[in-house]
């Protein structure tokens, strides 16, 4: 017994010798024994114990058992030490073994992690049918050689030491911060000609090399660079490994690489840096890149998009040159297409001005609730296209639908017809389109019209009652005296309905009334209905639909007015039922009569009037006057032959239905001139 305490402390001496060079702050001793309660001479029933200890950082812990007696139980499930290396279990043991036996299967396991920590349980149950001594191990803290073992590896040298590690490298390469890997920072400003290779030169270039030349000459000289001798940068599979490139305060030539050395390079620069970065391998040779100086030249081209006048092979200080851009380009996106630029002494042009794509903008849309454009968001650079829709079904467009962008930043049509200051396409009202139910209805004695069948025609009731028709989204035409002495006033419209009395109709208020100037009032009774005709502007645009729709105007003509065809008239005048005036829209179909007059009057007969009439005493009354009479018949019309206002209800007799009398329209295509003027300035 006195042996082996003597053995044990002489053991702790060399081991403490061994490993007194670790930190102090260490708290655990070094190494030492554990064991089994009671050991050697038996553990008692129900024992049990936990030891635990952890390595510093650089070291491990090893444990080895060089005695083992315990029961003997399956899977060890009586009596048990199992040993833990930071909580993962590392063995299982019972029963015995020998030294030799522990020393080959079981210790070269028990060791923790660099920095880790190894633990052991011992449990033994209530009975035992023999006295077993336990167990009994010594732990110890070895130093890790992570030059060997650590994943983190240096790039050229590793020195081991006591706790830890540290890299080095070769003579002109530094660590980086990563302190494992060794680079070359070859950062390096020079001045005039000479010669650069890279470091390492000559044979083969450092690995991990970033460097960075700066080479700058005097004001007014430029560097011209060429490779001499061999030429050789890694590359794999036309790919730059290696590189090598060269940069100025304008351009970039490069990244260089492979076997083929680059043609010279006349840089245009004063002061350039050459870039030249490696990886961690390779035995490449590099290269040796002559740099030297000549006087500054200007380039051939002061901005893009531009020809220079006069052209030169090579331009030096003081030269000018006149600037213009190419068509369809022009200076800073105006409409100016030159300009004069100086070589100054830098090499540099003075002034400088971009030549940019003419942009014709998108045009102002003066009526976007009719008109837009067909793309939301087109391009309107030079040679681009736009074009236009109406964004209802109840109007089409006029003019040229279609435009292109010009190289004058002006838009022109596709097919060059007109000047390229070209007005935009307007949406007009589809006219003389109706809705095509028919039956055979008249006016005075006539039938009811249907809904939409003539939605042109109009209804004012106040101060006089009479009718009009809707020519365009803003204006009605009626006949003069309906309207005449309330030019000053504001009347009401109604259309868009056959229901004198109907609360939906559309109301329309007048802001102008415009009676022909050829047309006189005689006082005190009117004695000549000749320019029997007005025109109304609404104070604002009517709401198209399929009920309230304009008419179209009239076409002129050489032979008859209603071109030897029956015609339609209609309004809200007097009926076989009430001569006085109808609640619903009526209509009927008459025919022109040659023979003037068309009843015996002395009324002064006008070429500005036409008689019709229909048979069987179809006739216009009261109320129906400045009311529409139309080509075709009702019922007739289409895309090819819309409907058109050929007269204007006028005057008659003074009875209504009589087959023997007719009554006069004011001939609305001899006013066509003075209808249109007056829309346009109005």
């Amino acid at each position: 017994m006195q042996d082996s305490q003597s053995s044990s402390s002489l053991t702790m001496i060399v081991l403490c010798v061994c490993v007194f060079l670790l930190p102090a702050c260490f708290s655990h001793p070094l190494a030492g024994w554990v064991s089994s309660p009671g050991h050697p001479g038996g553990y008692e029933p129900h024992s049990e114990m936990m030891w635990e200890r952890c390595a510093p950082a650089g070291h491990i812990l090893t444990l080895s058992i060089i005695h083992l007696d315990l029961e003997e139980s399956y899977q060890c499930e009586n009596d048990a030490v199992k040993v833990f290396a930071d909580s993962l279990l590392l063995k299982t043991l019972c029963g015995s073994m020998s030294t030799e036996q522990l020393q080959s299967r079981v210790n070269p396991s028990l060791h923790s992690s660099p920095g880790g920590c190894l633990s052991l349980t011992f449990e033994a149950d209530f009975s035992n049918t023999e006295r077993h001594t336990g167990f009994r191990a010594f732990y110890t803290v070895q130093d890790v050689d992570e030059c060997w073992h650590s994943d983190l590896k240096c790039s050229h040298f590793c020195q081991n030491y006591i706790g830890g590690y540290s890299c080095s490298c070769k003579p002109g390469y530094h660590l980086s911060e990563d302190r494992h890997t060794c680079i070359v920072n070859c950062t390096e400003e020079r001045f005039g000609s000479g010669v650069l290779t890279p470091p390492g030169s000559p044979g083969p270039y450092y690995e991990n090399a970033h460097c960075s030349y700066t080479l700058t000459v005097d004001e007014g000289e430029q560097l011209i660079l060429s490779f001499i001798g061999e030429f050789d940068v890694e590359s794999r599979d036309g790919r730059c490994v290696d590189s090598l490139t060269i940069k100025t305060d304008s351009a970039t030539f490069g990244p260089f690489c492979g076997q083929e050395a680059p043609a010279p390079i006349n840089t245009a620069a004063r002061r350039i840096k050459v870039l030249f970065r490696t990886d961690q391998g390779g035995t490449n040779q590099g290269f040796s890149l002559s740099y030297n100086t000549k006087l500054m030249e200007c380039p051939g081209i002061v901005t893009a998009n531009s020809i220079l006048s006069p052209q030169k092979r090579v331009y030096t200080k003081g030269d000018t040159v006149t600037v213009q851009c190419v068509t369809g380009y022009s200076v800073d996106s105006a409409t100016k297409k030159t300009f004069e630029s100086t070589c100054l002494r830098s090499g540099k042009w003075s002034p400088v001005y971009s030549c940019e794509l003419v942009d014709c903008g998108i045009p102002e849309i003066k009526e976007p609730d009719l008109i837009a454009l067909t793309e939301e968001d087109p391009l309107t650079t030079y040679k681009q296209n736009i074009s236009f829709r109406c964004l209802s079904e109840h109007y089409k467009l006029h003019g040229h639908d279609s435009f292109t962008c010009n190289a004058s930043g002006q838009w022109e049509t596709i097919e060059h017809l007109l000047s390229p200051q070209v007005d935009l396409p307007r949406c007009i009202p589809v006219c003389g389109m109706n809705k095509q139910p028919f039956s055979a209805g008249r006016v005075f004695g006539g039938e009811d019209a249907k809904l939409g069948q003539i939605p042109w025609q109009l209804l004012t009731k106040q101060p006089n009652r009479g009718g009009a028709s809707l020519i365009s989204d803003r204006w009605a035409i009626t006949a003069a005296h309906v309207v005449v002495g309330q030019e000053t006033k504001t009347l009401m419209f109604y259309g868009g309905m056959i229901d004198g009395l109907d609360q939906n109709a559309v109301k329309m208020e007048t802001e102008k009334i415009i009676i022909h100037p050829g047309y006189k009032v005689e006082n005190p009774h009117q004695t000549n209905y000749d320019n029997d005709i007005a025109l109304v502007r609404m104070s604002a645009r009517v709401p198209l639909s399929t009920n309230i729709m304009p008419v179209c105007l009239p076409e002129k003509s050489n032979g008859p007015v209603m071109e030897a065809k029956l015609g339609t008239v209609s309004g809200f005048g007097g009926t076989s039922k009430n001569p006085l005036r109808s609640r619903y829209l009526q209509y009927g179909h008459v025919k022109e009569y040659s023979e003037v007059p068309c009843f015996d009057t002395t009324l002064k007969v006008t070429d500005n009037m036409f008689c019709a009439g229909g048979d069987e005493g179809v006739d216009t009354c009261k109320g129906d006057s400045g009311g529409p009479l139309i080509i075709p018949v009702l019922g007739r019309g289409s895309q090819e032959t819309p409907y058109r206002l050929k007269g204007i209800v006028s005057w008659g007799p003074a009875e209504c239905g009589d087959k023997n009398f007719k009554g006069y329209y004011t001939k609305v295509e001899n006013y066509l001139d003075w209808i249109r003027e007056t829309m346009e300035t109005n």
